[in-house]
């Protein structure tokens, strides 16, 4: 068996990632941790962070959200070298984003897997999450895949986080071998 280093879920807010990687964690034969932008965002002052997850913008002297997305794909490689493997939960990003988070990756083997939601349903769970600006789901939707070649891919929507979670621990227990982050970044449709 030879699990990939570091299992990549791609979807919109509010697509069920988080409750995946959760289910995921539990279900695979080797430690991984669940790392995302929202574990950096949660360490912003809370009153910036609410003023986010209201849609609100932050006006505090320093605030840099390139600076935020930069330092959470720089902590990968410190994690990975660490000896850890990693659920990466990763929404809607631009495309030199998605082109740093792969070159941060580079030289570990990488799933890419595409989260998909009705974005209908992920609204849905938006409202009710309550920690997300309004809106957010529905304007990734559209976006949130584009430029990527998935090696997996999973709709909670249809089959629910925890199914979503034993199909594909099947696949990543069974698979022999998985690509490189630097084949995944070669694939990526940045045009």
């Amino acid at each position: 068996m030879m699990l990939p280093q570091v299992i990549v879920l791609n979807g919109c807010s509010s697509s069920g990632k988080s409750s995946l990687a959760r289910a995921l964690q539990e279900r695979l034969p080797e430690q991984y941790l669940y790392f995302g932008i929202d574990q950096v965002l949660a360490a912003l002052p809370h009153s910036d962070w609410l003023r986010m997850c209201r849609g609100e913008p932050i006006t505090r002297t320093g605030y840099d959200w390139a600076a935020l997305v930069r330092g959470y794909h720089f902590c990968l490689p410190g994690l990975l070298q660490a000896g850890n493997r990693l659920i990466i939960d990763n929404g809607w990003c631009e495309r030199d984003e998605k082109r740093e988070l792969l070159t941060e990756l580079a030289g570990y083997t990488t799933v890419l897997v595409a989260v998909h939601c009705d974005p209908a349903i992920a609204s849905a769970r938006e409202a009710a999450r309550g920690d997300r600006a309004a809106g957010l789901a529905a304007w990734e939707s559209p976006r949130v895949h584009a430029g990527w070649e998935y090696d997996l891919d999973v709709d909670t929507g249809i089959d629910g986080a925890e199914a979503c979670a034993d199909v594909l621990a099947g696949r990543l227990v069974e698979a022999r071998h998985w690509r490189a982050a630097a084949d995944s970044l070669e694939r990526l449709n940045l045009g």
